[in-house]
């Protein structure tokens, strides 16, 4: 029964995108065979605080880096307008849109919004970007919380993907369609590795390197009792900069050159605790993977499913089952340093590959098919 919600507003959406097909096909007919003619553009859409964010940032920047600064516009969803009107006024003064990334969270962080008003909202959008002929891409980073997943089965129930953080093969048990690509990495730009890059270098001849184990980020149920037992048992060898989840953020400097200037940094790949989440026991895959390798830090986390598609165990990063073995591990990998300088080399290696080949957006183009970017 938990998995009913987005079952019933998927077949509901489709049902109502389907007659709208029927209604209207010339118009989503010629559009369509318009934009055939032109190169894709993408449109990537926020609330103001996530353009603020480190995340959106990069999201943005990698996307332009792909597709090219005038083939990607940000949509910064303002709280006091309408969030339909914002879309449809972008979507009109720009027909040669072809694609939209869609974040279900932008109702959450922005506004007060019930369940129904979401998914009424989210079916709209889903109208929208059909009658003009625009692939939704919805960008689920916790696939397990039901009413942004049912967000997410709205728009992208008639074609489109799902990016997910999760694997999609456990993805797909709870999600109505099978268009789903996961887990997938935070996309870092090139812009951002080489500043990163020559931040540690210059870290790494100051002799600035801080020789102990590092969090950062934000806490939440189970990582802060993860983390609780990690620091009583390091005790002086832990460093944790944890703030709780919605809080003010650190300034994206201080973040980065935190991450950078550790030994070691470790992080967790749980989904939080919360009402209306589902799966909670599966892990996924936190923005920090990506980010510690591209910082030059040794990374100690937990495999998860599909993490081999990137990362090795014990080649590119240091894997853990428990706060014992991530103790264990942590304080041998501080007094041996020579092997784990070798494991953040190839980690960082690899990263440095991913980054540069555009990893990111070339999945979802490939998982996309013939509606991907041209």
């Amino acid at each position: 029964m938990k998995f009913l919600a987005p079952y019933f507003v998927y077949a509901l959406s489709h049902a109502i995108l389907q007659t709208v097909a029927i209604i209207s096909p010339p118009l989503r007919s010629l559009i369509r065979n318009q934009k055939m003619l032109s190169s894709s553009v993408l449109v990537i859409e926020a609330g103001e605080r996530g353009w603020d964010s480190i995340e959106f940032k990069e999201l943005y920047k990698s996307a332009t880096e792909f597709l090219g600064s005038h083939s990607v516009h940000r949509l910064i969803v303002k709280r006091e307008l309408d969030y339909l009107s914002q879309i449809k006024e972008l979507i009109t003064s720009n027909p040669s849109i072809t694609h939209y990334l869609y974040d279900p969270r932008t109702y959450r962080a922005e506004g007060d919004q019930n369940f129904w008003n979401a998914i009424a909202d989210s079916l709209s959008v889903a109208i929208l970007l059909r009658r003009h002929g625009i692939t939704p891409i919805a960008y689920l980073t916790n696939i397990g919380y039901r009413l942004w997943r049912c967000q997410a089965a709205i728009v992208t129930s008639k074609n489109g993907l799902v990016v997910s953080f999760m694997s999609a093969k456990f993805g797909r048990e709870m999600f109505p369609h099978d268009r789903i690509v996961g887990p997938m990495i935070f996309p870092i730009s090139l812009d951002k590795l080489k500043e990163l890059s020559a931040l540690r270098n210059d870290l790494e001849r100051s002799n600035a390197i801080d020789k102990r184990v590092r969090f950062t980020g934000s806490i939440y149920e189970p990582r802060t009792q993860f983390l609780n037992e990690f620091a009583i048992k390091m005790q002086s060898r832990a460093d944790i900069h944890g703030r709780p989840a919605g809080s003010v953020r650190k300034r994206d400097t201080e973040y980065w050159n935190l991450l950078a200037s550790a030994a070691i940094n470790i992080t967790t790949a749980d989904q939080v605790i919360e009402p209306g989440a589902d799966e909670n026991n599966i892990k996924h895959m936190v923005y920090r993977y990506l980010e510690v390798l591209a910082s030059g830090s040794l990374l100690l986390a937990p495999s998860l499913p599909g993490i081999e598609s990137y990362f090795l165990p014990n080649v590119h990063f240091v894997d853990y089952n428990s706060v014992d073995e991530a103790c264990e591990k942590a304080m041998y990998y501080l007094e041996n340093t020579e092997k784990a300088n070798s494991i953040r080399f190839e980690g960082h290696k690899k990263a440095r590959a991913l980054i540069e080949s555009n990893a990111f957006w070339l999945q979802i183009n490939s998982a996309l098919g013939p509606s991907g970017f041209y």
